[in-house]
């Protein structure tokens, strides 16, 4: 599913709010100081995640691998990728970020 979509799901879902909290409790705990206004819209969300991803790629890609870890990423998921470009890798791996981030926001506030 791509990032937009998810948003949009979460948005959907009335968990949008949760999951850039999350968002933002994830990247402090990996050491990004990125964080992200809870009165962004989805669009601009997955742009600057993606923005900011492909910036840890270029600049500290240790921290870039501390974020999925941080956040669980499946490493299954990461290493089935085929060969791509890095801006194309930024937005499917944000897309996988926000899928996880969701999930357990999701399982956060089941009834």
């Amino acid at each position: 599913m791509e990032a937009i979509a998810i948003l949009e799901k979460a948005k959907a879902g009335g968990l949008y709010d949760a999951l850039i909290s999350q968002l933002n409790k994830d990247f402090l705990r990996a050491g990004l100081s990125e964080q992200f206004d809870e009165l962004i819209k989805p669009e601009a969300l997955a742009r600057s995640l993606q923005a900011t991803l492909y910036d840890q790629i270029l600049s500290d890609f240790e921290t870039y691998l501390t974020l999925l870890y941080t956040i669980d990423v499946s490493e299954a998921k990461i290493k089935a990728l085929p060969p791509m470009e890095v801006h194309e890798l930024t937005g499917v791996v944000s897309a996988l970020i926000l899928e996880r981030e969701l999930l357990k926001i999701s399982f956060k506030n089941k009834p």
